[in-house]
């Protein structure tokens, strides 16, 4: 996905959120960077990521059409990528939801998940 895109699916999930949803977003938000993701056969994959919370980011994950939740190494390359395909104001949420509770309520990672899905349309 290219950057342009990556932003039209940013801006459609913030016009979404709720007021806490959005106010979170803009304090964790970044500008979308592409981080790597070094496979275990030493391909490097990029991957966009679009918030940064902690050791964790928010990523979009082009091979599932959603954002999710990733661990990362070192500013600029990600541990494993999620495999989500929620939508950003969902990724958000979750994050919410752990402050409130002071636990995760959502995995980081999750398993990819076969199908189709909307916004995935036909291929």
């Amino acid at each position: 996905m290219n950057e342009a895109a990556l932003w039209d699916r940013i801006n459609a999930g913030r016009d979404r959120m709720s007021v806490a949803q959005r106010r979170l977003w803009d304090m964790i938000s970044i500008d979308p960077e592409q981080w790597i993701h070094r496979t275990s056969a030493g391909d490097d994959l990029r991957i966009w990521v679009v918030a940064l919370i902690g050791r964790t980011v928010i990523s979009y994950n082009d091979l599932e059409h959603g954002f999710d939740r990733s661990n990362f190494v070192r500013y600029g390359e990600i541990a494993q990528p999620g495999w989500g395909q929620s939508d950003l104001e969902i990724a958000v949420q979750d994050v919410l939801n752990e402050l409130e509770f002071g636990r995760r309520t959502a995995p980081i990672i999750s398993g990819a998940k076969p199908g189709t899905y909307p916004g995935q349309g036909s291929r």
